[in-house]
């Protein structure tokens, strides 16, 4: 059966039922705590029972075996040497040979104190080998805070010790003026003072499920190493990211992913360009919870198979701050969780609509070629988008008046077509000084590079000089978008391009902005410090060899408004979106402010929209594409979508087909297609294929815009109330 006869509803909900996917059959043992007759009071002060003496051989843990050894070249004398146990009985596969035993981890030390809203007790570190060269703090303070009805806050740092934290004006979740009442909480939170090893158990109010439980060996806390690890209610597991996760609900079998924002294609399993380290749980009996770990800091999630499924977080940097939502079912947990970390941006009602985009026309000419045979068409869409390509030597806020010199007319013409245009910006700033001063010819008045040092905007290694990298420009200087003075320098060059260039433009594509660079750390190298090549290094793509974390980005130890890269560095995308959505709200405070961008965090919905990046014109990145939009609407990016047709490589003419027939029903459709070096990829807008191919996307993509209403809808019920737009069917 051809594309055009197959019904459209059929092939959504069949690619839909091929990935939503939900299973909820699995039953273990709660624990093993004896908390007196009376289980069910808001807070409790446990002990462990007593177990019997066992042997050598059986004292591996029946419960969750934790890693003791998660770097290379393990061993069984060096995993000895780490005070740990040697699991030479283990046949599973992927499952650690070095298994932490019981007693390590902290103690309580003193009283647990009952405040106005929590818990709070201070912790001593049980006396074990110190397994990474690392400062490690042997007191800890851990509060338990309820801040709502259905979400408790549980923070663990150490005493008297200043730490890195993400700063509130990246995510603010405000803790109440007025604690909850007590009768109204969905949870009960213990904290288990040991032996042998203290924990926090998290249930549902006068109920025997946990659905945090860290009362486990392993918890490590120093500088530069932070290992914690948690019980989960059943392995329905969602979330984290950002990955390519080729199916919804994880894969648990010692699957290892690792956050920090990375410039990477989304095909293999690596770190990409967001850092979410957020999941859901969904129960065996369909009640769900949320749990967000704040923290910007690179790290690996380590997740652990039935019969006792469990995460274990493995930081390098921060604190410890868990945000616990409870829901109880799958949809009041992850609103509550947008809800808390902000409420998706509501975008304009024409960026619903159909966009066309490239990386490789070859001039204004190309570009209006396809505007004028879409038209021709009858293809109904709203926004044409420009890749670097307009850019005089691709430098920011500036467009090649030879190559693209009727650009200005070409977008009042799009305009005056009810029509909109779209551009793309790096964070990258040109520091080439030929190319300066070829721009400013260009461009009279452009001098963007030389304005950035005078107000000082930067980023800068400690003996104060500029870090200078590598992209699209050549030489380039990286501003630092955590620095309020930034603001006003990043407005005032978008009125550059807006008025001086008169390229009216109506919203903004922020791209490369993990940041990205394409020589590793700056075009000096790295120094080689505990920063740049830490004592524990997550799997993070690049760090396989010598275990540097720079590969491909900017050096860890230089120097931004908030804090030092090595903390801040999965924060740059999402200081840059917040900050041009601020600009683009003070350029047209008229208008509703939109902004596209690659790299993200948590919170980043609120001021931006996400597409997936560079993905592959592949019939697997088509499949794989409904995973990554319901994810991201768990993320609260209500608006997100991926490349119809592909990025990379040239679009095969059904596939593309049967990719428009699906994007056509993303929350964002836009077809996208790119270049590799002076190859350029054929053209994959509909119009650019045959009749056929437009007889057939023309209908569907009419579908569409015969539902923007509803669609328009449903963006509005996220940005009043936390909802998802697209989402599986486990929601509903």
């Amino acid at each position: 059966m051809n594309a055009s006869n197959l019904p459209l509803l059929l092939i959504i909900f069949s690619l839909q039922t091929n990935f939503v996917y939900l299973s909820l059959s699995y039953d273990r043992d709660q624990g093993d705590y004896d908390c007196g007759e009376d289980d069910t009071s808001d807070s409790q002060t446990c002990q462990m029972r007593s177990r019997p003496k066992e042997d050598h051989k059986s004292q591996i843990p029946r419960d969750p075996l934790i890693d003791c050894h998660p770097d290379k070249n393990v061993n069984q004398d060096s995993c000895t040497a780490r005070g740990c146990l040697w699991n030479e009985d283990n046949d599973a596969t992927n499952a650690p040979s070095c298994i932490y035993p019981e007693g390590h981890g902290y103690l309580v030390r003193g009283e647990i104190t009952q405040t106005n809203n929590g818990l709070e007790a201070e912790l001593e570190r049980i006396k074990t080998p110190k397994i990474y060269d690392s400062e490690i703090y042997d007191r800890l303070v851990v509060t338990a805070e309820y801040q709502t009805e259905s979400r408790l806050r549980i923070r663990i740092a150490p005493v008297g010790v200043k730490r890195y934290e993400v700063p509130k004006e990246a995510v603010d979740i405000p803790s109440p003026e007025t604690p909850p009442s007590g009768d109204r909480l969905l949870y009960d939170v213990t904290l288990v003072e040991g032996k042998p090893q203290f924990g926090i158990i998290v249930k549902r109010k006068g109920e025997s499920v946990a659905v945090f439980s860290t009362d486990l060996p392993g918890m490590t806390y120093s500088d530069q190493f932070i290992q914690i690890t948690t019980r989960l209610p059943s392995d329905n597991l969602y979330g984290f990211g950002e990955h390519n996760h080729r199916r919804f609900r994880h894969d648990m079998n010692w699957k290892t992913w690792s956050i920090f924002t990375r410039s990477i294609g989304p095909i293999e399993p690596d770190n990409l360009y967001g850092a979410h380290p957020v999941y859901m749980n969904i129960e065996n009996d369909g009640r769900a919870s949320v749990v967000l770990l704040k923290n910007s800091n690179a790290m690996d999630i380590t997740l652990q198979p039935s019969p006792n499924p469990a995460i274990t977080y493995r930081v390098i940097g921060g604190i410890l701050d868990f945000y616990i939502f409870m829901g109880p079912s799958p949809e009041q947990a992850v609103q509550q969780y947008i809800q808390a970390i902000g409420r998706p941006v509501m975008p304009p009602y024409w960026s619903l609509g159909y966009h066309l985009c490239r990386w490789g026309y070859k001039d204004i000419e190309d570009m209006k070629m396809v505007i004028n045979r879409t038209r021709a068409a009858g293809i109904p869409y709203d926004g044409q988008w420009v890749d670097i390509e307009y850019m005089y030597k691709y430098y920011d806020f500036t467009y090649d008046r030879k190559k693209w010199t009727a650009l200005p007319e070409v977008v009042q013409d799009l305009h005056e077509n009810n029509q909109r245009f779209v551009v793309i910006i790096d964070p990258g700033i040109g520091a080439n000084r030929t190319i300066i001063e070829e721009a400013a010819v260009n461009s009279p008045g452009y001098n963007m590079f030389d304005d950035g040092v005078q107000q000082d905007i930067f980023i800068k290694n400690e003996s104060n000089k500029v870090l200078i990298g590598e992209v699209w420009p050549g030489v380039t200087a990286f501003p630092d978008f955590t620095n309020p003075k930034t603001q006003d320098w990043w407005l005032k060059w978008m009125n550059f391009l807006y008025h001086e260039e008169n390229i009216k433009y109506d919203a903004l594509w922020i791209d490369m902005n993990e940041p990205a660079s394409f020589v590793h750390g700056s075009t000096e190298g790295c120094k080689h410090t505990r920063w740049n090549y830490p004592p524990y290094t997550p799997h993070v793509a690049g760090s396989e060899v010598d275990g540097k974390i720079y590969e491909r980005t900017i050096c860890m130890d230089y120097i931004q408004h908030w804090g030092r890269h090595y903390d801040v560095h999965s924060l740059y995308g999402h200081s840059e979106a917040i900050q041009t959505y601020n600009s683009l709200l003070m350029q047209s405070p008229d208008k509703r402010p939109w902004t596209m961008t690659r790299s993200s965090f948590v919170g980043t919905g609120k001021y931006a929209t996400k597409w997936m990046g560079d993905n592959e014109s592949r019939w697997s990145n088509l499949h794989w594409s409904i995973v990554s939009i319901m994810e991201f609407s768990m993320f609260g990016f209500s608006m997100n979508g991926v490349d119809i047709c592909g990025f990379w490589y040239e679009a095969e003419y059904e596939m593309c087909l049967r990719w428009h027939q699906l994007g056509a029903f993303y929350p964002f459709a836009r077809n996208h297609n790119g270049r590799w070096k002076e190859q350029i990829f054929r053209h994959q807008d509909p119009a650019a294929w045959d009749q056929r191919f437009v007889d057939i996307v023309k209908p569907v993509l009419m579908t569409r815009y015969r539902l923007l209403p509803y669609l328009y809808t449903l963006m509005y019920k996220a940005h009043e109330e936390g909802h998802m737009v697209m989402k599986a069917l486990l929601f509903e």
